[in-house]
C-alpha cells in the first residue's frame, strides 16, 4: 500500500503563488524512508541557490522545502497526501483505487483569492475577530475610547503546519528586518512548542486563534499575524500562505506596518514538520493495510446536568471526584471554581455498542448519587439551560491525529448531530463546538471536543460512538465533506438545519462506501432517517426515561417554571426497560433499523 506526501507547487504570482493549479508546475515527493526524502532527494531549492535564506526582500523567491521535482503521471493512491504549497489549487485526481488522495491546504487557492472583508466574514462565523479595530472604529464613528485596539497590544508571527505550531515571536515596533529565533532541533521541535505554550498562557491563545483560523480557512501550512489587546482580547491581522512572499490584510484597515518586516522564512522551518507529516502518512497507509501495533479504541466522556424540580442546577459534586468513572468537572465563575457539570468516564473499548453498555451502568450510578430527590432530572444536549454549555468528547487512540480525520468527524458527525439538536442548543456555537476542536490526550489517542452531549438520546449516542469509529477506520474513503466547505460550515455555526440538510444526501452515500460501513450500520441509518425527516431532540425532557433509567418516586406534580422544564407527573419507567432491555442496547438499534423508516414515523429521540 502507498502511503507517501507530496508536494504540489503553484505557479508564483508577483503577490504569492496566486492561482497555480496542478499539472504545469511539478510535485516533489516525501515518501521512502522518511528524512532522507524530504532533505537530501533534492538539493535545488526555489532560485537555484540550494537553500532558501530568512531575510531576503519580498521581490526574491519565496521559500520552498527542498524536493526533487516530479513530472504529471505518478500514480496516487487513497491513502498518500499532497501538500499544495503556495496558491496551488487541487484539481482532482481519481486513484486507481477508486479514492482520492489527502490534500493539505486545499483551501489555499481560495485564501489567494479572497477579499480581506470576505475574509473577515467567513473567520466571523466561527467566531474568530479579524481585521485592525482602529480602522472600524472610524467607519462606524464609536472610536471613543482612549486607544485604538488596531496599534497597541502584542503582535505575534506564528506559524502552524498541520496540527503544530511551529514558531510563536513577538513583533515589535522598530526599524528593520524582524527575525525569528533559533529553529529548535528536529527531535525536539514538537516538545519545545508544547513547552512554551505550557509556560505562556498568552502565547498557547494566540497559537491556538492562529490555528483554528487556519483550519477554518482550509490551510494546513500558513504565517499569520495575531494581536493579543491589553485587555485580553484577539484579533487576526495578516495572513501569509506558506510558500508566498508577502503577508495580505485580514479585515479592515490593512496590516499592520510591522508585516514588512517579517522575510519569508526558510525552508528549514517546514522541512522537519514535513517530514513528521510524510511519517504520519506512512503509519496511516501501514494501518490501513493490516499493520498496526495497536488496536483502535474508541472511549467517550459526555457531560450532563442535574436538575431540581424548579429548574434549578444541582451542583454535581456529589456524583464523586474530578477523575473518578462518574463525576464532575469545573466550571471557572469569576474567580471560583464551582462544578455544576456531571460526566461520564467509561473504560475504552473496541465495540460502540459495549462502550454503550458501559455508559448506560454509569448513567444508572449517576441517577441514583446524584437525582435521587423527586422530580430532578438528568439533561444533556448542546445547552439544556442558558449559558452552561455541554460537550460529548470522543475518544480515539491506535490511529495518528490528522486534519483529514478531524475534517470527516466534523463532516460525519458534526454536522449531522447539528441537524438533530434542540434549537436551544445552537447557543452553544461559536464560543463552544467549533470543528475540529480536538486535544491530544496522555494515553497516545486524542479527543474530538466539536459534538454536543449526545447523551440526550440514546439513537444520537450510538450514532455519534459509531460514526467516529467509523471515521477513524476509513477516513481515506470519506471523499465528502461538506464541513470543510464555506456555506456549510456557516449554516453550522448560524443552526441553520435547512441549508445543512441539504448535503445529508451526499454524506449517506459517501458513507456507504466505507469498508466498515456494514458493521456499524445499525447503528448509523435510524439516526440519519429521523434527521432525514426533520426530528429532533428535546433537550429539557429528562434523558433517564430514554436510556431507560428508573427515576424515584416522585411527589406532587410541580410546575414548570418560566424555562418551561418538563411537570414531574408520576410518570414511570415501564418494567420492560427498566430490566435491561433498554434502547441502548445493539439489539433495539437492529430493530430500528430492520423496521425501515421507524425513526421517521415517530421521533426517534423521544423514545430512544
Amino acid at each position: 500500500m502507498a502511503g507517501r506526501l507530496w508536494l504540489c507547487c503553484g505557479d508564483e504570482g508577483e503577490d504569492g503563488a496566486d492561482g497555480g493549479a496542478v499539472g504545469g508546475t511539478g510535485m516533489g515527493a516525501y515518501g521512502g524512508t522518511g528524512r532522507e526524502a524530504y532533505g537530501d532527494m533534492g538539493r535545488a531549492a526555489v532560485g537555484g541557490t540550494g537553500r532558501a535564506v530568512e531575510g531576503g526582500t519580498s521581490r526574491e523567491a519565496s521559500p520552498l522545502p527542498p524536493a526533487e521535482r516530479w513530472r504529471p503521471g505518478t500514480e496516487l493512491s487513497r491513502y498518500d497526501a499532497v501538500l499544495l504549497w503556495g496558491g496551488a489549487r487541487w484539481g482532482g485526481w481519481t486513484a486507481p483505487d477508486g479514492g482520492s488522495p489527502w490534500v493539505l491546504n486545499a483551501g489555499a487557492a481560495d485564501a489567494a483569492a479572497m477579499g480581506p472583508e470576505r475574509m473577515a466574514r467567513r473567520l466571523g462565523h466561527a467566531g474568530i475577530r479579524a481585521g485592525r479595530e482602529d480602522a472600524e472604529q472610524r467607519q462606524d464613528g464609536t472610536s471613543g475610547r482612549a486607544e485604538a485596539f488596531g496599534s497597541s497590544g502584542r503582535l505575534y508571527w506564528i506559524g502552524v503546519f498541520h496540527l503544530e505550531t511551529l514558531w510563536t515571536a513577538r513583533v515589535r515596533p522598530g526599524i528593520g528586518r524582524a527575525s525569528l529565533p533559533a529553529a529548535p532541533a528536529p527531535d525536539d521541535a514538537a516538545s519545545s512548542v508544547a513547552a512554551t505554550g505550557a509556560q505562556d498562557p498568552e502565547l498557547r491563545r494566540a497559537g491556538r486563534l492562529a490555528w483554528r483560523a487556519a483550519y477554518e480557512l482550509g490551510l494546513d501550512a500558513a504565517e499569520l499575524l495575531v494581536r493579543v489587546a491589553d485587555d485580553g482580547r484577539m484579533r487576526l491581522e495578516g495572513l501569509r500562505l506558506a510558500g508566498s512572499r508577502i503577508f495580505r490584510p485580514v479585515g479592515p484597515g490593512g496590516l499592520p506596518p510591522e508585516a514588512e518586516r517579517l522575510p519569508p522564512p526558510a525552508a528549514e522551518r517546514w522541512a522537519d514538520a514535513a517530514s513528521r507529516l510524510a511519517a504520519v502518512v506512512r503509519a496511516e497507509a501501514q494501518r490501513a493495510g493490516g499493520q498496526a501495533d495497536r488496536p483502535l479504541r474508541l472511549g467517550a466522556d459526555p457531560e450532563f446536568l442535574l436538575l431540581r424540580a424548579d429548574g434549578r442546577v444541582a451542583s454535581a459534586s456529589r456524583l464523586g471526584g474530578l477523575h473518578s468513572p462518574v463525576g464532575s468537572d469545573v466550571l471557572v465563575a469569576g474567580q471560583s471554581l464551582r462544578q455544576p457539570v456531571g460526566e461520564l468516564r467509561p473504560e475504552p473499548a473496541e465495540d460502540p455498542e459495549e462502550l454503550l453498555r458501559r455508559i448506560r451502568r454509569l448513567l444508572a450510578l449517576a441517577s441514583r448519587r446524584g437525582a435521587a430527590e423527586p422530580g430532578m432530572r438528568l439533561a444533556a444536549g448542546g445547552m439544556p439551560v442558558p449559558g452552561i454549555a455541554l460537550g460529548g468528547h470522543v475518544h480515539l487512540s491506535g490511529l495518528e491525529l490528522t486534519t483529514r480525520l478531524l475534517r470527516a468527524l466534523d463532516s460525519y458527525a458534526a454536522l449531522p448531530l447539528a441537524l438533530a439538536e434542540d434549537p436551544a442548543g445552537r447557543g452553544r456555537r461559536p464560543r463552544y463546538g467549533t470543528l475540529g476542536d480536538s486535544r491530544r490526550q496522555p494515553h497516545g489517542g486524542f479527543e474530538y471536543r466539536t459534538l454536543p452531549s449526545w447523551l440526550v438520546s440514546p439513537a444520537a449516542a450510538r450514532y455519534a460512538l459509531a460514526v467516529c469509529l467509523l471515521a477513524a477506520e476509513d477516513a481515506a474513503w470519506l471523499a465528502e465533506l461538506p464541513a470543510a466547505e464555506p456555506e456549510y460550515a456557516q449554516a453550522y455555526y448560524a443552526g441553520d438545519r435547512e441549508r445543512m440538510a441539504d448535503c445529508l444526501p451526499r454524506l449517506r452515500a459517501s458513507l456507504r462506501t466505507a469498508p466498515s460501513y456494514g458493521k456499524h450500520a445499525s447503528l448509523l441509518e435510524p439516526f440519519l432517517e429521523a434527521v432525514e425527516a426533520g426530528k429532533s431532540w428535546d433537550e429539557k425532557a429528562d434523558l433517564r426515561l430514554r436510556w431507560g433509567i428508573p427515576r424515584a418516586e416522585e411527589g406532587p406534580t410541580v410546575r414548570p417554571s418560566k424555562g418551561g422544564e418538563e411537570r414531574a407527573g408520576g410518570r414511570q419507567v415501564d418494567q420492560a426497560r427498566a430490566d435491561g432491555r433498554h434502547p441502548a442496547s445493539g439489539a433495539s438499534a437492529r430493530a430500528e433499523a430492520a423496521s425501515g423508516a421507524a425513526g421517521a414515523q415517530t421521533n426517534l429521540f423521544e423514545r430512544g
